[in-house]
């Protein structure tokens, strides 16, 4: 049974819609914080199934599936088995009275193999509602009990075989194996048998391959081991002499290699280039020094006494101001005439339009009167026509006792023209007024400024310069200005002058000096070889002497030369001939050196190479021989075992044979277990058993013998790893006759109690599992180490009242 897709919506902590899709996962770890719902996620493919949890302690109890705050839940599991394809869904339901009961369950076969369960897909209906149940058990070959301890390893219940007395272990196993049914057994005795013949054959195959490790083999292997460590004593003795003889080729090389660079330093030096034109600039740059400076002195002193002089004359602002105040006199004192005549002629204006003003407003006047007794006339001549003699009047209500005579008829629209009339001439003649007012105004008020103005000059120049006197002052001033002005631009021409003779000067200096430094790093390097020192007053005479000082110094080196030589050849001559001798001794006993490298680095590394070599190589054929024997034991054992279970077969009446069954399957999980002990441990422990009391055999302590109960947390959850997978491997097989093969198993463990080597070896373990049976193995785990191995991880968080779960890949 491999899982495909799960879906839960409502189940336990998966109170909203959640999907794990299995598809192409063989390996997978359940990873989140404690009570997010890893462990949910198998119980819910446990439900979907059997309709039950083994955690919840009770195959009735279903209460537990549904999310407190709905009413309504739903878990469906689509998986493959024998090369089909099926889906087991289960509806959970809320009664009014509170109590949770399983609706419409279903086992249906899709009719394609690659379909997901869909509404669309065809499906065969297998069983439904209480039949579900016996469907997948008969279908799975495993009932509730076997599935939960063959497939799924309940969290907390993962040590209790290993752990439980013998009885209770039997009384495990009798459950497990459905002893009652003896024709199975006999078929299992038969199978056994069968088994163990194929294996003992298979053991005398594999004997067969261990022919070449014979006690002569191991001997001289032995042998050669000695013989190695001999040479290894002669190559460490011999290596000081080939250090010596190789540390005078050193020497001698180096003092070859000495003399020549010395040789080649002294014939490169040389006197440098321009050394002879750049003392003919430096003496022509000291003599346009001096000149600049002597102008630049004198530029100096006329421009010191321009501008005493300038600074002695009066202030150019009080001049310049005087003589503006003197225009500015000249030119309101021309326009005061004007500006009194325009006054008086504003105010005889203003003085005509107000007498004109005030008769029009008498004519307007007597306008308005003239028009209101017109307009009493005229109402009058219209009332008569409706007087009548003896009636009351319609406008006084007294009675009307004669009728007047017919009036003239006034004329009121003349007497209206004339009005507007009037009353036009005079806001006319008020706008004149207004204009004339303001005009007088303005004109009163320049001459005011004007006389004040011409006042204030007065006395500002009552006691200053005369407009000739500052008029003559300001051009001496100009001319003072314009020679200091002169002076200025000859100190700075003298003083760009120089500048550019520093600058020429400072170019020469550095050149100088970078002809000094070129000698100091000439002669620098030459001094230990014993250079003169420099004359610093004369730049050509110290290259002179030190270009002479080095000819004479690489002559003698030169004749130094052929000695080195000489002698070089000589101890190339002793070194070559001492690791003759050696390499001579290495070949005899094939010993390989690696070539292009000094014997004096590979000797003693190729010996021991050959010496490691040998020692593996013997060590190798006394653990083939100690195979060969425990394979040999193997055989022996197999092949007692065959016997006994052919026998077996025969004798299903006796009295004692389910306990004999029982104790031949435990030898059989025993087995299986104690090599994966093996494993997990790193080869310290194996699993077997005494009277169904489980043992460990401890190798780190001379293979004693102890019971798992000595065995440390870690020690023990790797012998309950390694049962449980004996378990998974063992028992779906021995359940029921024709059972399917299982795909699937998941481990709800902790594992916190390993160390790190120990989690390693677990990990590898697991993940062997998952390839080399073709099993899915899941894990839920809070190891970060574990679940870092682990190629898909399924992430399960809980937050916002329910649980959710993402698929993750490293």
């Amino acid at each position: 049974m491999r899982p495909v897709l799960l879906e839960m919506d409502g189940f336990a902590s998966f109170r909203e819609p959640a999907a794990v899709d299995f598809r192409e996962v063989d390996y997978f770890a359940l990873v989140g914080p404690t009570g997010s719902g890893k462990s949910t996620v198998i119980d819910a493919i446990t439900f979907a199934l059997y309709g039950s949890v083994p955690r919840w302690n009770n195959r009735r109890t279903v209460a537990n599936a549904l999310a407190p705050t709905t009413d309504r839940g739903t878990v469906r599991l689509v998986f493959d088995l024998a090369e089909h394809r099926y889906v087991a869904a289960r509806e959970l339901r809320r009664a009014a009275a509170g109590g949770v009961g399983v609706k419409n369950a279903r086992l249906e076969r899709l009719a394609d193999p690659d379909a997901l369960g869909t509404p669309d897909d065809i499906t065969e209906v297998l069983a439904s509602d209480s039949e579900v149940t016996p469907a997948v058990e008969k279908l799975l070959g495993l009932p509730f009990e076997h599935f939960i301890t063959c497939v799924v390893l309940p969290q907390g219940d993962f040590a209790e075989f290993l752990h439980a007395q013998p009885a209770r272990r039997q009384e495990i196993l009798v459950k497990l194996m459905g002893l009652e049914i003896y024709p199975r057994i006999a078929q299992a005795a038969n199978t056994e048998a069968e088994r163990a013949r194929q294996r003992a054959e298979l053991l005398a195959q594999q004997l067969e391959e261990f022919t070449d490790a014979t006690e002569c083999a191991e001997q001289a292997a032995q042998d050669r081991v000695a013989t190695l460590e001999e040479v290894a004593e002669r190559v460490r003795a011999a290596l000081p002499e080939l250090a010596e003889h190789g540390a005078a080729v050193t020497e001698a090389r180096q003092a070859c290699e000495t003399l020549t660079a010395e040789r080649d330093r002294l014939r490169a030096v040389a006197v440098s280039a321009g050394l002879e034109e750049l003392g003919k600039r430096e003496y022509d740059i000291k003599a346009a020094d001096e000149a600049a400076d002597e102008e630049l002195a004198a530029a100096e002193a006329a421009d010191t006494a321009a501008r005493e002089q300038l600074a002695a004359a009066p202030p150019r602002a009080p001049l310049e101001q005087a003589r503006r105040d003197h225009m500015e006199l000249d030119t309101l004192e021309r326009r005061l005439p004007a500006t009194q005549a325009l006054q008086r002629h504003r105010a005889r204006a203003l003085s005509d339009v107000t007498a004109a003003e005030e008769e029009a407003e008498r004519l307007a006047l007597q306008a308005r009167r003239t028009q209101e007794v017109t307009a009493r006339s005229h109402l009058a001549a219209a009332l008569r026509p409706h007087l009548r003699d003896g009636a009351a009047c319609p406008v006084c209500g007294q009675r009307v006792t004669t009728i007047p005579g017919p009036p003239a008829a006034p004329d009121l629209d003349r007497a209206e023209q004339a009005r507007v009339q009037a009353d036009r001439e005079v806001e006319r003649l008020r706008e004149a007024w207004t204009k004339a007012s303001r005009a007088e105004q303005q004109a009163t008020g320049e001459l005011n400024a004007l006389t004040g103005r011409i006042a204030a000059l007065r006395s500002v120049l009552a006691d200053a310069l005369t407009r000739e006197q500052a008029t003559a002052a300001l051009a001496r001033r100009e001319q003072l200005e314009r020679a200091a002005d002169e002076a200025d631009a000859r100190l700075r021409r003298a003083r760009a002058a120089r500048a550019s003779t520093e600058q020429a000067t400072t170019s020469v200096r550095q050149e100088v000096q970078a002809a000094w430094s070129a000698l100091e790093h000439v002669r620098d390097p030459l001094v230990t070889l014993g250079a003169p020192v420099p004359d610093r007053d004369d730049l050509t005479a110290a290259w002179t002497a030190l270009v002479s000082w080095a000819a004479a110094a690489a002559t003698t080196r030169e004749t130094a030369l052929s000695g080195a030589y000489e002698r070089l050849a000589r101890v190339r001559g002793e070194l070559t001939a001492a690791e003759g001798r050696l390499a001579g001794v290495l070949a005899t006993h094939e010993v390989t050196l690696p070539a292009g490298r000094p014997l004096t680095e590979t000797a003693e590394p190729a010996v021991a190479a050959a010496l490691e070599g040998a020692r593996q190589e013997a060590r190798r054929l006394i653990e083939r021989r100690k195979q060969a024997a425990k394979l040999d034991m193997q055989r022996q054992h197999k092949e007692q075992t065959h016997q006994v279970a052919k026998t077996l077969g025969h004798l299903l009446r006796a009295d004692g044979f389910p306990r004999w069954l029982v104790a031949t399957t435990l030898d059989t999980l025993v087995a299986e277990a104690s090599g994966t002990l093996a494993e997990l441990s790193g080869g310290q422990f194996e699993l077997t058993h005494d009277d169904g009391s489980f043992l460990v055999v401890d190798h780190a302590d001379a293979d004693s013998r102890r019971p798992v109960r000595t065995l440390s947390g870690g020690e023990s959850f790797q012998a309950s790893l390694a049962l449980a997978l004996a378990l998974s491997a063992q028992l779906p097989a021995m359940a029921a006759a024709g059972a399917a093969q299982l795909e699937s198993i998941f481990l709800d463990e902790g594992f916190g109690a390993l160390d790190e080597a120990t989690l390693e070896t677990v990990a590898a373990t697991l993940e062997e599992l998952a390839t080399r049976r073709d099993q899915v193995v899941g894990i839920v785990t809070h190891i970060d180490a574990l679940a870092e191995r682990v190629p898909i991880r399924f992430a399960v968080r809980r937050g916002q009242g329910t649980s959710s779960i993402q698929r993750e890949t490293p």
